[in-house]
């Protein structure tokens, strides 16, 4: 079980008024699966672990909180109840991690914590940005509600889908190219700061060798 925490300000802000956005998502309590068996009868969980890939392919990643609960379908009103005690005992962030690795390419990045917000538990999914490329969903298992080698975005409804569009296509592409930019633009300042610096010493170096030399005219 993972160990509770005190919810942090940016999920305590969520679930004081609980609004699902891009990179906001909400779950039910339910049982996180032991195995691949338990896993591929447990829809939610495969709901989970598509959003986890979509939210891979945000800018900023995104949370997924389980314990927040739909009550109003038609006016998408949630109420944030908390874990139920018997499903807590399931989360185990290795298990979960171990799971959820093999079915995106490169592995998806996430965090998985249990936090605590007016004495009521919420398990919290706190999702990674890609760092190079984009991530590539994988079913090596066979799960409903995962395909294979296709591209997840969430979108503004939201909701979390496969790339269907050029304009979504183009949004994680140039997300990838700008990360790529960053890249090299951040290598490029160690490589001229590291240039610069060979250079004053270089310099230092050379004016220490002048003096010792008019030391010995003098």
């Amino acid at each position: 079980m993972i160990s509770t925490t005190q919810a942090d300000e940016i999920i305590s802000g969520i679930l004081e008024a609980p609004n699902e956005s891009r990179a906001v998502e909400f779950k039910p309590s339910i049982p996180w699966p032991n195995n691949i068996d338990e896993l591929q009868n447990n829809l939610k969980a495969q709901e989970i672990i598509v959003s986890i890939l979509a939210m891979s392919n945000l800018r900023d990643g995104g949370k997924i909180i389980l314990g927040v609960e739909k009550v109003d379908e038609e006016k998408k009103r949630y109420e944030a109840k908390g874990m139920k005690s018997e499903n807590l005992d399931g989360y185990d962030h290795d298990l979960i991690f171990e799971q959820i690795r093999h079915y995106g390419e490169p592995e998806p990045k996430l965090q998985i914590s249990c936090q605590k917000w007016k004495d009521k538990d919420f398990i919290v999914f706190a999702v990674q940005s890609f760092d190079f490329v984009p991530i590539i969903s994988k079913n090596p298992r066979h799960l409903t509600k995962l395909e294979h080698s296709v591209l997840y975005i969430r979108t503004d409804k939201p909701e979390s889908k496969k790339i269907t569009e050029p304009s979504e296509m183009k949004e994680i592409v140039d997300l990838a190219v700008e990360k790529e930019l960053d890249i090299f633009s951040s290598r490029m300042q160690r490589f001229f700061r590291t240039m610069s610096n060979v250079r004053v010493s270089k310099n230092a170096s050379d004016s220490d060798n002048f003096n010792n030399e008019l030391k010995d005219i003098r």
